[in-house]
């Protein structure tokens, strides 16, 4: 413990396996039940890359405090741990849509259901935490409005439009992409694709996608590229997805994904990784793909991510994406306050974010079950009545 400081890699370790004992308690007294068992291993990735972006973060907001600039931390472990865990996201995102597509039957993709399930299940609680993010900043601001009228508006606009068009500092504050530690960057790219998914259906004759959603995807994507430009190396991370889907639906030679040899070539890229500054370089890119393809054809890394407390934190990812940024700054700012978080040593700091761990883990959960839940459930009800 005395060696810990924001970098060490017993600080990382730290952080994960109180959330994970947090998860194992919640799972034991809520007995929360886990949707779907299908992608098993895919689901205990998921589990630990939320709580892997919250570390990445937490490494970088103590050089913050005390210098006031938002910087990637000079660790390659803590940097990978942001920027290889959301491009793991987007590779789940793809590799479980994508799924999807290539197993559809005589029936066809609804393309309809799943724009429906897509705008239910990321919408209400992206709305809930960029209303919380605005009333943060105006507090901040003494409740006073920094930029004319039609220019706030405008900018509530962007960003409760998922940021697709624009993500413009609210009431002109620097604080706009500190106090959610900027996560939200990554949602439009989620729409990217959704919307390109019609787009690529033409090549999957069971789920096409009629020219109506054909044409909105070719719109979309068009826009998007306007306005943001497309970063090729998240449309990489997005084809990596892709990979295991098409070995699933077209290989017919049997092996075992478990064995020995496949577990160790995981490891061994995940380590690999480790030697990059950033998941942008494109060989880095290349090991995370390989590492994605074994754990998405069900390999679960000497049963480790069979574990349900993982599969628990899995599950309420997207709440401990969206949320622990801010659960952070109230901390810092509201409970604990910025001059005394400045005035603690590194050991310090790192005892101040143990703490928060398990409040990240309880927050989240509870998210989950207040505000996705209920709205995943209605988003199905409606489906139905669209069928």
């Amino acid at each position: 413990m005395l060696s810990m400081n924001a970098l060490h890699p017993s600080f990382a370790i730290s952080i994960f396996l109180l959330a994970f004992l947090t998860a194992f308690i919640l799972n034991k007294l809520f007995k929360h039940p886990i949707n779907s068992k299908r992608f098993e291993s895919v689901d205990g990735l998921r589990g630990f890359l939320a709580i892997a972006v919250f570390m990445h973060h937490a490494s970088i907001w103590y050089p913050y405090i005390n210098t006031g600039v938002w910087e990637l931390p000079s660790s390659h472990l803590y940097t990978q741990l942001g920027h290889t865990g959301v491009a793991l996201f987007f590779m789940i995102s793809c590799f479980l849509f994508v799924s999807k597509m290539l197993q559809v039957k005589d029936k066809g993709f609804n393309w309809n259901n799943f724009f429906i399930s897509r705008f239910f299940r990321l919408s209400p609680l992206y709305f809930f935490s960029i209303a919380v993010l605005v009333l943060i900043l105006l507090q901040t601001d003494h409740w006073a409005f920094n930029t004319p009228a039609p220019i706030f508006a405008k900018t509530l606009v962007e960003w409760f439009g998922f940021g697709i068009f624009g993500q413009n500092y609210i009431n002109n504050s620097m604080l706009t992409f500190v106090v959610n530690a900027g996560v939200v960057w990554s949602l439009p790219y989620e729409w990217l694709l959704y919307f390109s998914l019609p787009v690529l259906s033409i090549l999957i004759p069971k789920a096409r996608a009629s020219i109506f959603y054909i044409l909105i995807g070719v719109t979309f994507v068009l826009i998007f590229n306007n306005i943001h430009g497309i970063f090729i190396e998240h449309i990489f991370s997005f084809l990596g997805g892709a990979i295991a889907p098409i070995i699933m639906r077209y290989n017919k030679v049997k092996f075992n994904i478990n064995h020995l040899f496949f577990s160790l070539a995981v490891i061994i890229c995940f380590g690999l990784i480790l030697t990059f500054k950033s998941s942008s370089n494109p060989l880095c890119k290349l090991v995370i793909t390989i590492a994605f393809t074994i754990i998405a054809l069900g390999n679960n890394l000497f049963g480790l991510l069979k574990s349900s407390s993982l599969a628990f934190l899995g599950e309420i990812s997207y709440s401990t994406y969206l949320l622990h940024g801010m659960v952070l700054f109230i901390f810092f700012h509201y409970l604990i306050g910025m001059e005394k978080m400045a005035s603690l040593s590194e050991l310090k700091y790192c005892l101040v974010i143990l703490g928060i761990t398990p409040i990240v883990v309880i927050v989240s959960f509870l998210s989950y079950q207040l505000i996705e839940l209920p709205f995943m459930k209605l988003s199905k009800k409606i489906q139905v009545k669209n069928l």
